[in-house]
């Protein structure tokens, strides 16, 4: 059967098309479609520039009009992003509340540039109990992402084993340096793993059958399984003999540390890890899930697959730029600050905006004033007026929106001039009962150093402060 023409088939926006499902997904759907990779990393552009069916396109995926401006001509979207990873010198935030804002964004650009479908990559769910914030923050994500008229499907895997895969990386380096080994209570529970080919299998499918676009559908190749009985298995394939015992006790403080060391994985992807393994994970019988079943790849082939011939892990696709990607957002000497607040009475986001330069002018008794001009403009004044600590213009893409309003950091002695200029922006959350308060792309012109200790910490401690005080607002009705 003839493939079609490349400039025919459908055009496809990956956001995380650099890391290892991106990669396995667009080497295995490549003669079906055309890709449009979103990355913020230089490196990785330049690197993959020659990419046969991939266009790569920089694009900073925190800028909803940037994002907006990516998606244009695309048909499908896919969105494997999960922000454990920095993406400035100094990160004042926790990846849920990045992981909501950066979902918000890509459901609200797919829907403006008209996208067709949206297929998100999330992570099983228990039965039963509490979740953990990595489960929590999926779940959330979910819900973003599925609360537009753009038409979106999830897909929750568990540990996704295949070649530069960083679960199975880890697993696969601690049975190779540790022949002794105390195991935590989190490696009695279950959990339900799957290879990447049929993860690419899925989401193939989910592309091409109407029929299934649109549901929430678990995923599960290998055989249910505990952690501790996988780190069994996949010394038996590798030929290693282990010894393991039990410990009664979770551990995660220092267990993520030596797991994180001996495994060869960055910590923080560790720690969700372990609070996902608190859980039994085992996927419901779901009609995708019959439609991979004929197909579905056995652990041990897996486990075979990913593997070299000396038994060392393939590397993640990433690893060839990360290096570089760090070294350059350390010389960038940028700020990222994302707080989650109380969603205030009866503001909307524009009117939040007014009362933080309110609140901001009475909490420094007019060591510091906020002044807003005929254009909008607002400026954070000291020394009786006489210095522009900060000069905030605001975006033409929110002044009609209730729920958004954005600043670019447009001047003021604390701020050094770049390009893109940085944001400060207030979002608002309803359906989760909460707004966005962030900071994106800021440069301090203080020394790092000096900055870090002094500016940096005010600023946090003073928008904590602010959190409170719109939890004892009084409501407007």
């Amino acid at each position: 059967m003839n493939e079609p023409a490349e400039e025919t088939k459908p055009l496809i926006a990956v956001a995380g098309a650099s890391g290892f499902v991106g990669t396995h997904l667009r080497q295995a759907l490549e003669s079906d479609y055309r890709f449009r990779a979103l990355t913020r990393s230089t490196s990785v552009c330049e690197s993959r520039a020659q990419d046969a069916s991939t266009e790569w396109k920089l694009c900073d995926i925190y800028s909803l009009p940037k994002l907006t401006e990516a998606l244009q001509g695309c048909d499908y979207g896919i969105y494997l992003v999960h922000s454990m990873a920095p993406s400035s010198r100094l990160m004042q935030a926790n990846f849920e509340d990045t992981d909501l804002l950066l979902a918000d964004n890509f459901i609200r650009a797919a829907e403006d540039a008209g996208l067709k479908h949206v297929i998100y990559l999330s992570g099983l769910m228990p039965e039963e109990g509490e979740l953990s914030p990595h489960l929590r923050s999926r779940c959330e994500v979910e819900a973003v992402l599925r609360s537009r008229s753009v038409q979106a499907t999830v897909l929750r895997a568990g540990l996704i084993f295949g070649p530069g895969g960083s679960s199975f990386s880890m697993l696969v380096n601690l049975v190779r340096r540790l022949p002794v080994m105390l195991l935590p209570r989190w490696t009695t529970t279950k959990t339900h793993s799957i290879d990447i080919q049929n993860i690419c299998e899925a989401f193939d499918l989910c592309l091409k059958d109407a029929s299934l676009a649109g549901g929430i559908y678990d995923l599960g190749g290998h055989t249910p399984i505990r952690y501790r009985d996988m780190i069994h298995q996949t010394a038996s394939v590798l030929d290693k003999r282990i010894w393991t015992f039990n410990f009664p006790a979770n551990c995660f403080g220092l267990s993520k540390h030596w797991v994180a060391f001996f495994g060869q994985v960055p910590l923080a992807l560790v720690g969700p890890l372990q609070e996902s393994l608190l859980h039994h994970l085992e996927a419901r019988p779901n009609p995708l899930l019959d439609c991979l079943s004929a197909k579905l790849v056995p652990l041990e082939e897996s486990l075979k697959r990913a593997v070299d011939a000396s038994g060392r892990p393939k590397p993640n696709p990433r690893s060839e730029t990360q290096s570089f990607d760090t070294r350059s957002i350390r010389k960038q000497r940028l700020v990222r600050s994302v707080q989650r607040m109380p969603l205030p009475g009866n503001l909307d986001a524009h009117e939040v905006a007014q009362e933080y330069g309110d609140w901001l002018s009475r909490k420094f008794g007019g060591l510091i004033n906020a002044e807003k001009d005929t254009e909008g403009v607002v400026r954070f004044m000291a020394l009786g007026n006489r210095v522009t600590l900060l000069e905030l213009t605001p975006t033409p893409y929110t002044l009609e929106n209730k729920r958004r309003c954005a600043f670019y950091i447009s001047g003021g002695v604390l701020s050094r001039s770049v390009e893109p200029m940085g944001r400060f922006e207030f979002r608002l959350f309803p359906e989760n009962d909460c707004l966005i308060a962030s900071i994106h792309g800021f440069a301090p012109t203080l020394p790092w150093f000096i900055y870090s200790v002094t500016q940096a910490r005010l600023h946090l401690r003073v928008m904590n402060a602010f959190g409170r005080h719109l939890r004892h607002l009084p409501s407007l009705d």
